[in-house]
Formats: C-alpha cells, sequence, structure tokens
C-alpha cells in the first residue's frame, strides 16, 4: 500500500474538484490483504481516512473499500471486500455535480482521476459537507434575487455593505421596472374597477395566493433540479395536479368567503376561478422557469424568484380582470 505525501496546492477555479482536493489518500493493490493494509496505515497522517482506494500497478482507480469493510475484512483480499468499478470525477468537474454524486451513491469520499482514470486524489468528508452547505446558500441568496458573493455565501455574511447594496439592489431594479407590467394590467381594467369598486378589494389576496404557490413550485424545481435522480416531466405533471388541487380548494374557500362577505354570486365566482387560474399558472411558471434558466446554461434558482414574482402577479391579475368583464361588468 502507498500514499501520496503532498496535498493539492496549486490554487485551482473556485467550486470545481481540484480545490477541493487532498492527495494524502490511502491506497491499496487488489491483491493485498486487509490486516496487512490497516498494519501499513498505522502512523500514517492522511487528509482522507475513511475510505481506501483501489489501484492497479498503473494508478487507475479499481474500486474503493470502506473503512468498516476494511476492519472487518480479515485474512481476506482487497479484491474480495472492495467496491468495482465505482464512480469518480475530474479534477475540473463542478462541485454541484459532485455532491449530487455523492449523495445518489452513498460516498463518503469522492476519488478524482485523471482522463486515464489513474487516481490522482479524492474529495473527502468535510469538502462534500461545505460544498452542500455553500450550494444551499448560494441557491437561497439567488432565489431572494441576490446576486452570489464571487468568494462564495461566506464571505458575502461579513462583505462592506456597500457590497452587500451592491449585490442586491440589480435584481430589485430589475422588479421596480417589471413591476409597470402590473400597473399596465390594472390600468387597462380601470373601467372594471370603476364600475364595482369591490373588484379592487381581492387584488392583494390573489397577488400573494400566486406568488406563494409559485414560491412553493419554484423551491420544489431547484431541488429536484439539483437532484441527478429526479424525473423532471414527472416533476412537472406533480407540480401541475398539485397546483391545479390547491388552487380549487383554495378557490372554493375564496368564492365561498366572498358571497357570504358581499352578497355577490358574479364576483364570488370570478375570484375563486382567478384563484384555481392563478394557482394553475403560478405551478407551471414556477416550475418551468427554472427549468428554462438551466437548459440556458444558468444556475436554475438564478434570479427565479423574483422573475417568477413579476409573471404571476401579472397572470393572476390578467385572469381575474378578465374573468370579472366577462361575469360582472
Amino acid at each position: 500500500m502507498h500514499h501520496e505525501e503532498t496535498a493539492a496546492s496549486a490554487p485551482a477555479m473556485r467550486e470545481t474538484a481540484a480545490s477541493h482536493m487532498v492527495t494524502r489518500i490511502p491506497r491499496a493493490g487488489p491483491d493485498m490483504r486487509a490486516d496487512d493494509v490497516i498494519r501499513s496505515l498505522r502512523g500514517e497522517r492522511l487528509d482522507c481516512g475513511d475510505t481506501v482506494f483501489v489501484t492497479d500497478a498503473g494508478g487507475r482507480l479499481e474500486g474503493i473499500v470502506r473503512i468498516n469493510d476494511l476492519l472487518a475484512g480479515g485474512d481476506r483480499a482487497i479484491s474480495e471486500i472492495m467496491e468495482p468499478e465505482h464512480a469518480a470525477v475530474r479534477s475540473d468537474q463542478d462541485q454541484e455535480q459532485i455532491a449530487v454524486l455523492a449523495m445518489r451513491l452513498n460516498m463518503i469520499a469522492v476519488p478524482v482521476v485523471d482522463e486515464d482514470n489513474r487516481l490522482i486524489g479524492a474529495i473527502p468528508p468535510e469538502a462534500l459537507f461545505r460544498i452542500l452547505r455553500g450550494e444551499h446558500m448560494e441557491d437561497l441568496q439567488r432565489l431572494a434575487g441576490i446576486t452570489p458573493h464571487r468568494q462564495g455565501p461566506e464571505v458575502a455574511l461579513d462583505a462592506p455593505l456597500r457590497d452587500r447594496y451592491r449585490r442586491r439592489l440589480p435584481w430589485l431594479v430589475f422588479g421596480l421596472f417589471a413591476s409597470s407590467v402590473v400597473t399596465l394590467v390594472m390600468a387597462g381594467f380601470e373601467h372594471s374597477i370603476s364600475a364595482n369598486v369591490a373588484v379592487a378589494f381581492f387584488v392583494p389576496a390573489l397577488v400573494y395566493i400566486a406568488g406563494a404557490i409559485g414560491t412553493q413550485a419554484v423551491s420544489v424545481a431547484v431541488r429536484g433540479m439539483s437532484d441527478g435522480t429526479v424525473a423532471i416531466r414527472r416533476l412537472l405533471r406533480d407540480e401541475l395536479i398539485i397546483g391545479t388541487a390547491i388552487g380549487g380548494s383554495l378557490g372554493v374557500i375564496a368564492c365561498a368567503l366572498v358571497y357570504a362577505a358581499l352578497g355577490e354570486g358574479p364576483l364570488a365566482l370570478a375570484v375563486g376561478l382567478a384563484v384555481l387560474g392563478g394557482g394553475v399558472v403560478a405551478a407551471v411558471v414556477g416550475f418551468g422557469l427554472p427549468w428554462a434558466f438551466m437548459r440556458m446554461g444558468s444556475d436554475p434558482a438564478l434570479g427565479s424568484g423574483p422573475v417568477c414574482t413579476i409573471i404571476q402577479d401579472a397572470s393572476s391579475l390578467l385572469i381575474y380582470f378578465l374573468l370579472v368583464g366577462a361575469l360582472i361588468i
């Protein structure tokens, strides 16, 4: 058995396997005995001792042996207790893909190989935790419309006030200008509001419900797309069904409450149907927009929150006022 003496020192691009890789890792040949491997580990200072990486004479990865299997191996050969043909990553692979792979295959440490499948290092468990935490925090920031800090989300918390202001402002400026769409929708149906002022009473509730349903769909979409095992079409179908069911349930409740409060059947029906329609649109947009960002090569969470909010607000109000025009005016 042998191991490398130096850790990865070259400053690699952040968010790649190379930036998290260590090279002082335990290695063993497939013909070695488990007891011999354990004896050879005594006194060694390793950067990643949770997994033994099995390589052939040329240094190519053949499998891994988890530490609990190694301790129970006794006099058995490593080839008998190893997990063969184990998944590995390249040094330039994105860290988010590495974390997804580790979760999907229940990996303790992720081996890193070169173009010829020769083992050059590994990503240890503590690095996987840092990656997962960092990706989670970045997604939260993007969903909130905050531009991530180039040095990572941890640095962003302690960044100067001016820097934090600059990273929060762009999407909000976009939202300010995009909100003019909602204003135009309201202005376009001014006659409906003038004819029955009660029509305006339910605008805040409709906007809130659509936004809440859309935010849930965005969260599900971003989480699903970060997990390579989830079927996107099935998830979209499920969100459409859930959005319709939620919109229908809230629509019935809203219709009953409006009729009980005002005694206006057509207005109550318009509100109920608007809640249903807004819920369906919000679910589709909330799921579809992150998917569109991903297809364009961007992070699914990038701006999905602010952009979805504008689309959902405008569409829910448009549906509402069209129903008001058809049923009341």
